[in-house]
This record gives C-alpha cells, sequence and structure tokens, in this order.
C-alpha cells in the first residue's frame, strides 16, 4: 500500500522500483484498488495490456510478466518526467507527469504522458489511478488535438449543464472509469447503467462550469483535461480522461478532487 511522505515521492518511486526491477517495491507505491487507464484504443500496438484495467491488489497486479517482455523490445531503464501538481486536497492530488524509456547505449525508445491520481491513507501517499495518454512524441505539435479534446469536454459537459443526461451518457466512452475519493474507483460498463446511477443520486451530481477546460498533457489520440465542476452548489476541480474514438474525442475517465 503506498506509503510516501507526499505525493511527488511516491511518483518518483514508482520509476525508481521499477528501474530496480523490485516488484514488490513497484506494487508497494501504489493505492488499492489500483486503476491503469488508457485513451488509446483497444487495439492498438500501445498496449500490452487492456486499456481499463483496475486491480485489487499487489498480488493481481504483479501476476503477468513484465521485465522480461520490456528487455525484449532493448528497454534498460526508464526516466520521470518532472511532476506538476494539477489540483490537490489534503488526501488526494492530480499529478501531472510521465516517462521516457531509454535502451542500453541511452537512446529514447518512446515516450508518454500520463495524469497520477495520489491518494493519502494512514499509511502515506500512493497511486490510486494512473490516467495515460499512451500517444505521445516528443517533438510533436499536437496543438489540434488540444482544441478538440477541449471542445469534446466542453460539449459533454453542456449536456449535463443543460440536463440531458442520456445524451451526456451517450458522450462518453465505456467502460468509464470514475476515480473517486481514497480506495474508491468505479467502472460503469455501459450508458445506460451511467444514466441510472446518475438519477440515483439526484441533485448530488456534478454539474459543469462552462468555459474552465484546459488541457494538461495530450498525445495523438488521448488527452488529460483539467475542469471545474460543482456538486449540490460547491466547486469541485476534476479532471477528465479524453480519448479518440473512430474520429470522435469523448471522454472515458474522470476523478474529482
Amino acid at each position: 500500500m503506498g506509503r510516501y511522505e507526499s505525493p511527488e515521492a511516491a511518483y518518483f518511486a514508482f520509476l525508481d522500483t521499477f528501474n530496480a526491477r523490485d516488484a514488490a517495491g513497484w506494487a508497494g507505491v501504489n493505492s488499492w484498488p489500483h486503476a491503469r487507464v488508457s485513451a488509446a484504443a483497444a487495439d492498438s500496438s500501445v498496449h500490452w495490456r487492456p486499456p481499463t484495467r483496475v486491480f485489487a491488489d499487489a498480488e493481481e497486479y504483479l501476476a503477468e510478466p513484465l521485465w522480461a517482455e520490456l528487455e525484449a523490445t532493448g528497454w534498460a531503464r526508464s526516466a520521470s518526467l518532472p511532476p506538476t501538481v494539477v489540483q490537490a486536497s489534503d488526501v488526494k492530488v492530480h499529478l501531472a507527469g510521465g516517462w521516457t524509456r531509454f535502451d542500453a547505449s541511452d537512446a529514447a525508445m518512446a515516450a508518454n504522458r500520463v495524469v497520477y491520481v495520489m491518494t493519502r491513507t494512514d499509511e502515506g501517499w500512493g497511486i490510486q489511478a494512473q490516467l495515460k495518454t499512451d500517444s505521445f512524441a516528443d517533438g510533436v505539435d499536437f496543438s489540434a488535438q488540444q482544441l478538440a479534446a477541449v471542445d469534446a469536454v466542453e460539449s459533454a459537459l453542456g449536456l449535463l449543464d443543460a440536463g440531458e443526461i442520456d445524451a451526456y451518457c451517450e458522450a462518453l466512452i465505456y467502460p468509464f472509469t470514475l476515480v473517486g475519493p481514497p480506495g474508491v474507483i468505479i467502472v460503469i460498463e455501459s450508458a445506460a447503467e451511467m444514466a441510472a446511477a446518475m438519477r440515483s443520486v439526484g441533485d448530488d451530481r456534478l454539474d459543469a462550469a462552462p468555459g474552465s477546460s484546459q488541457i494538461v498533457n495530450c498525445g495523438a489520440s488521448g488527452a488529460n483535461v483539467s475542469i471545474r465542476v460543482e456538486r449540490d452548489g460547491a466547486a469541485q476541480n476534476a479532471l477528465a480522461l479524453v480519448g479518440l474514438r473512430e474520429n470522435q474525442w469523448r471522454m472515458l475517465a474522470m476523478s474529482g478532487i
């Protein structure tokens, strides 16, 4: 279970333990349940596992081999991007970061941009979820994708503001992952299930603040977007992972603070 003194300490430990091939230490950086959500399509070559995956515990997280598979590609180590706090509370932080993979000659192989949802328990800080763009490349202009991703979030939230719950739910990608308070991850499998869940909470639902959306990080087919919402009249920060599916940008995960 996450046990670090700060979100940043847990963030750097994630790749330090990974580079050391320390399985127990690497799993120990996480908080459970732990979600890994990718904006890449299910059939993308970016993946070596399904785009949406929730792990109950360290045993499940480490059940599949990892280092041998990466080493077979020529990978030798990964380096962390300096992290940036996007949104924060006393028990939850959205931390923007990512990594670059290097081979044995220290040539860059691949890079990614991620928002890490960090949560604090009695034991300390850990990674509750990874919201991954999985389509980033250094030196590429993603400004068009950034505009499209923000527009998709604003359009979906506009439906929510208008009370069009069914249309809003149809505008999302499923499975849709909600990262709640520490220890809470909810995966919703369909628009019908989402609509029923939203109606069941009545007035205690998220309402959008139009124009509040800002790009956090972005790739060719995935982006993280920060937004401002209201719950029962109280302002709240949130972050949405947006993916490109069949030439349409749509949200597939959200985490509120």
